[in-house]
């Protein structure tokens, strides 16, 4: 990676806070929204994000998603911003289907809401975290060819104490697209145990735009960590970087923690083309693809629309 990242992203004419936006997005995610950047920038819809906006599609960094009804998602996919970032061949880079890409704008509006956390910001850096810093065998979180775990490479891990990396709690999000069903959390569960259990004080929030899976996430979590301590579960709130982090470290060597985060945002709807994957991961008793609809369009709303 370059020295300074955000130095290099200014060269290509970025200002300074749109080449940390930016970076940010090559990073975490891939895609953004208008919104995302308003609220990075702490401005309202207006010239600047436009401006912005323009200037990424006009240099060919960034490419739009139109979703129709004036929604758009840009994709941040130029190699040559990733390359500049050491990371040529990232999968944020790539055209991901629907799905993914709620789950990206869900996982991006993370950690644009707790920006001060200290981020593994590549598959390099965790694994180096993992197996260099916490001497974690690589078994636990690597595949044969000792490249790291998709579900794992695929949304942000944080420390939660800097100064203390070899002990600090550590932090996983996974982003629920809002398919209604515990499957994939169930999925990244089986991928991640090891790994979770070899860190031992760790938590794992899941974060959606939809209530609808918190009860059935939280019982599969705690079906697989039973034998931790285990402390009342709540939804997240604004302050959840700023826990004392010497309270958790004086629980036993296990220390698991489940957190719900309601996302109030507008996120673009799974069109037709990736419908039918709904019904193929859905469980006996869950609701059809047009509750499902129902479900989405009724659940509390807040910010602009996609895009």
């Amino acid at each position: 990676m370059t020295a300074d990242p955000i130095l290099a992203l200014e060269s290509l004419g970025y200002t300074e806070r749109e080449a940390e936006f930016l970076y940010l997005v090559a990073v975490h995610s891939g895609y953004f929204l208008r919104r995302q950047f308003d609220y990075f920038i702490d401005r309202q819809r207006g010239a600047i994000a436009q401006h912005f906006l323009e200037k990424v599609r006009a240099a060919g960094h960034a490419g739009l998603v139109d979703y129709g009804e004036s929604r758009y998602v840009y994709h941040l996919f130029s190699k040559p911003i990733y390359r500049m970032l050491g990371n040529a061949d990232s999968q944020n880079r790539r055209w991901k289907g629907d799905g993914q890409i709620r789950a990206r704008l869900m996982a991006l509006d993370c950690v644009l809401e707790n920006e001060d956390d200290h981020y593994l910001v590549s598959e390099a850096a965790k694994v180096q975290f993992f197996a260099q810093v916490r001497g974690i065998p690589g078994a636990c979180f690597t595949d044969r060819s000792g490249r790291l775990l998709p579900l794992l490479a695929s949304f942000p891990i944080s420390v939660s104490d800097r100064t203390m990396p070899a002990t600090s709690p550590v932090r996983f999000v996974f982003a629920d697209e809002a398919l209604l069903t515990e499957e994939k959390f169930r999925r990244f569960l089986t991928t991640a145990e090891s790994l979770l259990r070899a860190v031992g004080t760790f938590e794992v929030i899941y974060a959606s735009n939809s209530a609808y899976t918190f009860p059935l996430a939280e019982d599969e979590f705690w079906k697989r960590f039973d034998d931790a301590p285990r402390q009342e579960q709540g939804t997240l709130s604004a302050d959840w970087k700023q826990r004392p982090s010497s309270a958790v470290r004086q629980h036993p060597p296990l220390h698991a923690k489940f957190t719900t985060l309601l996302l109030k945002y507008n996120y673009p709807q799974i069109r037709r083309k990736e419908l039918p994957s709904l019904s193929g991961v859905r469980q006996p008793g869950l609701p059809s693809r047009k509750q499902v609809t129902a479900i989405l369009r009724d659940t509390p709303s807040r910010g602009s629309n996609a895009g």
